[in-house]
């Protein structure tokens, strides 16, 4: 697939693509039919993150009680999986990330979501830092339409052109201890460009492609009993990671053999991870609840900076 003169205009200006329709029925249920499996079997080398608890486990330790009550993350599917490989980085889509990073797309995560994740405003480059400033790319493949009230991902068209804050380091990466910096820097720069958000209103098949400093994050969930099955995928430029370690082939590029993410014994987890552990269902949502920004009186949604403080107060 060649972007038209269009698209290529729209990623230089808005920082991000929309294609709808862009995978076929069974390319959408291979990748369902992969995450119906990880559940079925829960094997030892797929790691999940509990978004209730916090506690990062390996897919074989969590119970059925847990399963049923709370809501994941799956990590690292294409690691174990060659159908989510051949859908994530089809030859389509390599084709596509090949024009936008002028170079070969290197797949180095993925991120399997059955709920919205109300996640803070943020840029990927805090935490996938590429070597090269925008060699990096983001792909969003929805799986279900989405419902409005299910927490749809939200994003600010342009703001990958604002000025980025640099670090003490230099670089884009977090230090933790300068999170209140860039909190204030973006909230600002966002204010003075004028920019507005938009929501992704997706159907079952479309692509939603973002650049490395686009800014973004997931729209609160008004209707708990909605889901938003989707199916994040992070891509680098071969010239940034050749040296990375075992890079195998993709139908459409490279992607990057490694181990699943480290899961740390039971005796290490945090005193928070270890009080959440021990309370009940109800206990655990009233203490996610607690943690949400409050909404302002008249209702509306907290605003941008009060969002990305959710950054700093989580990783703090």
């Amino acid at each position: 697939m060649t972007l038209s003169a269009s698209q290529r205009q729209r990623w230089a200006e808005d920082g991000y693509l929309v294609i709808p329709g862009f995978f076929a029925d069974a390319e959408v249920k291979a990748a369902i039919d992969e995450l119906d499996r990880t559940w079925a079997v829960r094997p030892d080398d797929v790691t999940v993150d509990d978004l209730v608890t916090g506690q990062r486990k390996r897919a074989s330790q969590v119970d059925d009680a847990d399963r049923d009550d709370h809501t994941f993350k799956v990590n690292d599917l294409y690691l174990v999986s060659e159908d989510v490989r051949s859908v994530a980085l089809s030859e389509r889509v390599g084709a596509v990330l090949g024009e936008l990073l002028e170079d070969v797309p290197v797949m180095c995560n993925t991120l399997n979501l059955e709920k919205g994740s109300q996640q803070a405003d943020h840029l990927d480059t805090l935490y996938m830092t590429p070597k090269t400033p925008d060699k990096l790319v983001a792909t969003w493949m929805a799986l279900e339409d989405v419902h409005p009230d299910a927490g749809p991902l939200r994003y600010w068209p342009g703001s990958h052109r604002v000025d980025p804050y640099r670090f003490s380091t230099g670089s884009m990466h977090v230090v933790q201890d300068e999170m209140d910096q860039w909190v204030d820097h973006m909230a600002t720069v966002v204010d003075r460009h004028g920019l507005e958000q938009q929501h992704f209103g997706a159907n079952a098949g479309d692509l939603l492609i973002w650049h490395a400093w686009l800014l973004h994050g997931g729209s609160p969930i008004t209707d708990q009993n909605r889901t938003r099955n989707s199916l994040i995928t992070h891509f680098w430029a071969q010239s940034d990671v050749a040296d990375l370690g075992d890079l195998r082939p993709a139908p459409g590029g490279l992607w990057w053999h490694r181990e699943p993410q480290p899961v740390a014994p039971t005796d290490e987890q945090t005193a928070t991870e270890r009080a959440l552990a021990e309370q009940s269902a109800d206990e655990r949502a009233v203490t996610r609840v607690r943690e949400e920004p409050a909404a302002p009186p008249d209702g509306r949604e907290p605003g941008l900076f009060e969002r990305m403080r959710r950054l700093v107060r989580s990783h703090g």
